[in-house]
């Protein structure tokens, strides 16, 4: 079980998953790199940007009649999980958000593209043709790699999609083992 209260000299790598659309794999690929992060014995926390509204709370629990009545911040806690619901004025600063994760090992973000940590930007053929490591809004060195399904010529590491290790093995390589 990870404690993320507990180690707070720990250093956390960030990460952003980023691509030019929605339906790239980004999502799938986060998914498969926390179960292969996790293998190696890392403690992965997920930031998952979203700008849409969402709503995590069910009309009738008890942490949604908490909210509905005027509690700028609700908290459910448990045995096993905890969670928090604040209300805010305006969207948090990344860096605020990931103050949440302390004594993680490895968050990875999904979303916030235009963050100032490394990048891997996913990419398949069959979805888009454009590239933001080439878009010159984007500075090489936040994306780092280019995790594809297709033999493109570019200026970064190219990353097997289909190969999370190869891909588990570059961020240990290029940002874990930085920190240690």
């Amino acid at each position: 079980m990870v404690d993320s209260f507990s180690d707070e000299s720990k250093k956390t790598v960030v990460l952003s998953i980023v691509a030019t659309k929605s339906n790239t794999g980004k999502t799938t690929l986060i998914e498969k790199l926390i179960k292969a992060l996790k293998l190696r014995n890392y403690s992965v926390g997920v930031l998952k940007h979203d700008a849409h509204k969402f709503d995590i709370d069910k009309e009738g629990k008890d942490s949604f009649k908490f909210s509905m009545a005027g509690a700028d911040n609700v908290i459910i806690s448990s045995s096993e999980k905890l969670a928090m619901i604040q209300k805010v004025e305006k969207e948090v600063p990344i860096d605020k958000i990931l103050l949440l994760f302390k004594g993680i090992d490895i968050v990875l973000i999904e979303g916030y593209k235009d963050n100032n940590f490394p990048k891997i930007e996913v990419h398949r053929k069959n979805v888009d043709s454009n590239l933001l490591c080439t878009n010159p809004k984007f500075q090489f060195s936040q994306i780092i790699a280019l995790a594809t399904d297709e033999d493109i010529r570019a200026n970064i590491p190219l990353l097997n999609l289909n190969d999370v290790n190869s891909i588990c093995d570059f961020i240990e390589s290029k940002l874990i083992k930085c920190i240690v």
